[in-house]
Parts: C-alpha cells; sequence; structure tokens
C-alpha cells in the first residue's frame, strides 16, 4: 500500500460505478437498490455513479443487472430483448474526487489514487425473453469504509403493510403540492435523512458538505416550475428485500420512470423526481432514504 492510500482510507475510499449500454433498457442495483434505471431511446454512451452511500457495511456488495426490451419510440418498445442487447459495468475505488490533472500529475509521481475492482460486462443474449437478469458482486474491505449510515437495515417488511398504496400515494401528492408551493424547508424535510447519509458516506467532502448539499436543495425548491407527462397508471415496485418501495410509471411515454417529472425555466432537461421510502422500525410513517 502506498502512502497516499494509507493516509487517506482513515476518512474510507470513494466507491463509483461506471456504465455504458447497448440496445436495451436496464435497471442496475447495488445491493437491491436501484443506482441507474434507463427505459429511453438511443444508447451506447457511458457514465458513472458514485456508489458509497449504497454501501452499508463492510463486505459482500450484491450487484444486479436487469434486462428489458429496448424503446423502438415514444411509446413503445420492442417485445424481447434485442439479441445485441448488453450492458458493461465496472467499479473502482478512489481514494478521493480527484480532477484528470490531479490523477496525471499523481500518476507523474508514481502514486497510485485509483484501484478497479469489478469488471462485468452481460453475457450474449441467446433466447427470446422479455426479461434476463444477471448478478456480480464485489468485495469492501473494513479500512475502506469509515462511515456508518443505518440505510434501510433498521426498517419495516413494507410488503406486508396494510392500505400501502394509499399511503405512497398520499406521499407523492404531498411531495408534488410542497413542490408546486415552493414550500423549501418542507422539501428539505422530506429529504434530511438521505442529505445525512449522503454526506457521512463522504467524510473527505468537510463538516460543510452536509450544509452545502441542504442549500443547494433549497435553492432548487425555490424555483418556479411545471410537472409535465402526467402519468396515468402506476405501479408499486418493491427493493431492499422489501424494505423499500417507490412509484413507477406504466404509461409508454415515460415507462419505467417516476410519475413525477418536472421543469424549470432555468434548466432545458427535466427533472425526473426519483426517490425510494421505507419506515424506520419504530415509525408508521413512510420516509425519503434515497
Amino acid at each position: 500500500m502506498n502512502k497516499t492510500e494509507s493516509s487517506q482510507n482513515s476518512k474510507g475510499m470513494l466507491f463509483t460505478l461506471k456504465y455504458e449500454h447497448q440496445d436495451c433498457s436496464y435497471e442496475i442495483l447495488v445491493n437491491d437498490i436501484p443506482v441507474m434505471v434507463y427505459f429511453g431511446l438511443g444508447g451506447g454512451f457511458s457514465l458513472g455513479k458514485e456508489i458509497n452511500q449504497y454501501i452499508l457495511k463492510p463486505g459482500k456488495q450484491e450487484i444486479a443487472i436487469r434486462l428489458y426490451p429496448q424503446k423502438k419510440d415514444e411509446t413503445s418498445f420492442d417485445e424481447t430483448i434485442n439479441k445485441t442487447a448488453k450492458v458493461k459495468i465496472s467499479v473502482k475505488k478512489t481514494t478521493e474526487p480527484l480532477s484528470l490533472l490531479d490523477k496525471a500529475e499523481a500518476r507523474g509521481k508514481g502514486i497510485q489514487t485509483e484501484w478497479e475492482i469489478l469488471t462485468f460486462e452481460t453475457p450474449k443474449v441467446e433466447t427470446n425473453t422479455a426479461y434476463l437478469e444477471f448478478k456480480t458482486s464485489f468485495n469492501v474491505i473494513d479500512k475502506d469504509i469509515s462511515w456508518k449510515i443505518n440505510g434501510w437495515n433498521k426498517s419495516k417488511d413494507l410488503k406486508s403493510e396494510p392500505d400501502l398504496r394509499k399511503q405512497v400515494d398520499a406521499f407523492y401528492t404531498n411531495f408534488k403540492n410542497i413542490l408546486e408551493s415552493k414550500k423549501q424547508e418542507d422539501y428539505l424535510k422530506l429529504l434530511k435523512t438521505s442529505i445525512h447519509e449522503e454526506a457521512l458516506s463522504k467524510p473527505w467532502m468537510g463538516e460543510n458538505f452536509e450544509k452545502d448539499l441542504s442549500n443547494e436543495i433549497l435553492k432548487y425548491a425555490s424555483e418556479e416550475r411545471n410537472f409535465i407527462y402526467p402519468c396515468q397508471n402506476a405501479e408499486l415496485k418493491f427493493y431492499g428485500n422489501g424494505k423499500i418501495v417507490t412509484l413507477v410509471c406504466k404509461d409508454m411515454l415515460s415507462y419505467g420512470y417516476s410519475p413525477l417529472i418536472s421543469k424549470t425555466a432555468k434548466s432545458a432537461m427535466p427533472k425526473v423526481h426519483t426517490f425510494y421510502l421505507y419506515k424506520p422500525e419504530n415509525s408508521n410513517e413512510l420516509e425519503i432514504i434515497r
């Protein structure tokens, strides 16, 4: 181990999942929580997602990749998964977020700042099917995770909750009303636990990181917005081994995404309001955990 890794391990490592896809719709889940969902048109691009907040403890971290048929146009999908469909992922750990220049300078000094710990590509599609799932995993050693977050560990099994759909619908309605009314503090309160755990999972960002995230949320909630693509048909989807629930739209135009999509005058791109709900073991109220 070099000096840089040793000194940074006191604050843990930054884990990033990079992904690219071809000719399919798909979900990527880390420890049974979606970190990437794609049901759009086109493909072939490569992106990354920081995943520290999905790692609750050291040890084996499960990844699932679910393939679905590709979207043909705005209102239809192929009937089966294309034989050329694939998703490729890699997981890397780094000592902290570094710019390309910082990485180049470190390499020039012989200092390693990045380690690839997993690569995986879905196998060739051999059958005519509308669904395929592949699983892989990576390991996190004790010294690489300094944060302590509960996540959805100590929470209720929502599949056995009575009237859950009614409760979830009410939460989504309230979420939408709060944003439409620009109730900044109420919006921040909804996201408080998620923000807190994200900040804890990135200790090198400093003690003001949670405050900075909160200020961004407050600023966002103050903007004038319109909700677009109203969803007529949404369904419950469970994750986290039944401890987490979300709503997913089944209308063809926004299929596979949250039923809440808004657009502000300041942004050219719509915002899909995706969140995952849970109930802490000592509570009867739904809360956002991610």
